[in-house]
């Protein structure tokens, strides 16, 4: 197989957008998995923090 390429920027943030969203939504919901919850929140940020080394020169 070849080399995988990187993925965008915009794809990184739809993904991290998704990811925040939904951990979100569960959070709100006091019979759902919170733990669950810190656990995508945690993947949205790494998503992010991923985005920054990926493309430095992108971040703000």
């Amino acid at each position: 197989m070849g080399e995988a390429k990187p993925l965008s920027v915009s794809q990184y943030e739809r993904m991290a957008h998704e990811l925040q969203s939904m951990s979100e939504m569960i959070r709100a919901r006091p019979e759902m998995n919170h733990h669950f919850a810190d656990r995508l929140a945690t993947l949205a940020r790494e998503m992010r923090e991923d985005e920054a080394r990926v493309y430095p020169a992108v971040q703000a």
